[in-house]
Parts: structure tokens; C-alpha cells; sequence
């Protein structure tokens, strides 16, 4: 299963972790734009705010399943992170990725 986890850039304060709070995500390339586009379904609105009021420093780290040897961490320099309330879905728009081996 293929896990992804947001942690503060200070302190390591985990915000969220999609094994551990059941959240459905995806990862794809941003439409008309460099980077990437990070969607995580977050029905707590509260907590969808409090990672968006930290919206520079968040350090976003996936690991893909089957492969616990490797791990890419997306962040985002402008700290474009945003709450769509109807969709109940957190965006976050990384601009930056490095994958490396653990």
C-alpha cells in the first residue's frame, strides 16, 4: 500500500499519515504548470486548516508500496496549499521532488 505522510519542517509534528488516518490519496503532475498536484480526501475540516495554516512548513513524504527501501519528499516553496470544503479534499502543489533511497 503506498503511504504518505506530512510532517512539520520544525520539530517533526505529524500532521497526517494516510495509513494511520485512513485518507485516500493521489499524486499526479500539475496541469499547466511545473510540479506536482497532491490530493488527500480530509472529511475534518478542522484538521484540513490546521496543516493549511502551516502551509510553509510542511514537508510531504511518500513512499510507495512494496518499495520501503525508497521514499520521494515533495514540498512546496510557496506553501500553495489549499481546503476545496465541498469536495472535503486537501491540494497541495509541490514544486519541488527529490527521490532517495532509505
Amino acid at each position: 500500500m503506498d503511504h504518505l505522510y506530512i510532517r512539520h519542517t520544525v520539530g517533526g509534528r505529524l500532521f497526517l499519515d494516510s495509513i494511520k488516518h485512513e485518507t485516500p490519496f493521489a499524486i499526479e503532475p500539475a496541469a499547466n504548470r511545473d510540479g506536482w498536484k497532491i490530493m488527500i480526501e480530509i472529511g475534518d475540516r478542522a484538521h484540513a486548516e490546521g496543516i493549511c495554516s502551516s502551509r510553509d512548513e510542511l514537508n510531504i513524504f511518500f513512499v510507495p508500496g512494496g518499495a520501503a527501501d525508497r521514499k520521494t519528499w515533495f514540498f512546496s516553496t510557496h506553501g500553495e496549499v489549499e481546503y476545496d470544503v465541498d469536495r472535503k479534499q486537501l491540494i497541495i502543489w509541490a514544486d519541488g521532488r527529490i527521490d532517495y533511497n532509505v
